[in-house]
């Protein structure tokens, strides 16, 4: 029983925790990239509305 318990501590712990810092560290964006987002989706917006 323990060692069931430990190799799946053991794969959580090579697998979830580096995915778990993949995901959170990889949604981090600068205020100039944020900014270019913000702008592109504004003029999308502004397109889909004129072809309306």
């Amino acid at each position: 029983m323990l060692d069931i318990i430990s190799m799946i501590t053991l794969i959580f712990l090579l697998i979830g925790v580096p995915i778990i810092l993949i995901i959170v560290g990889g949604s981090s964006k600068t205020d100039k990239e944020q900014r270019l987002e913000d702008e592109e989706q504004i003029r999308y917006l502004k397109e889909y509305k004129e072809k309306k």
